[in-house]
């Protein structure tokens, strides 16, 4: 395959992720929201193959690890400030290793943020991360133009403020 028809098939990937990433923030349950995040990361690390960011690629293999680590967690009752350390000590270090330059920087900032906030115990607290999260890939992702992560990055923040309100208005009812 060409290069353009493998960037064309990593654009559509992103596509497809940006569905799954949608949805996840539409979830009821904090375990809903992993296994659609799981999802999501596993599309995207596809994504990011085929249009050639290596911080990305790392970054969000990593990311489907930690969410499947976090629904067995979660389905066993345990919690533990050991786990968040230990996945964002790995994000730092996956980040330092594929460096790109100093907008690697900012997709390993949110992405650390984002483990942390997958261990919120409320998904309204998860949802509301976004608003760090989001902008610090939005940015990433326009640098290395990534069409399905732009677009993403936009449908997490719209999709997480249409989440805290459909499930705060549940909550009051």
């Amino acid at each position: 395959m060409s290069d353009e028809t493998l960037y064309l098939l990593g654009q559509i990937l992103g596509a497809v992720a940006v569905v799954t990433g949608f949805l996840s923030y539409q979830m009821k349950t904090q375990r809903g929201i992993i296994i659609l995040q799981l999802t999501t990361g596993l599309i995207f690390t596809l994504h990011y193959v085929f249009i050639g960011a290596p911080t990305a690629i790392a970054l969000n293999a990593l990311g489907a690890v930690s969410c499947v680590f976090y629904y067995f967690r979660d389905k066993r009752g345990g919690k533990s400030i050991a786990e968040p350390i230990v996945f964002s000590v790995l994000i730092v270090i996956l980040s330092l290793l594929t460096w790109e330059g100093w907008y690697s920087a900012l997709i390993m900032i949110g992405l650390v943020f984002n483990t942390v906030s997958l261990t919120f115990k409320d998904p309204q607290h998860t949802r509301a991360a976004v608003f760090v999260k989001s902008p610090l890939c939005l940015i990433y992702n326009s640098i290395v133009l990534s069409g399905g992560g732009i677009i993403y990055e936009c449908a997490v923040i719209t999709s997480s403020v249409l989440g805290i309100i459909k499930h705060k208005r549940a909550e009051s009812e």
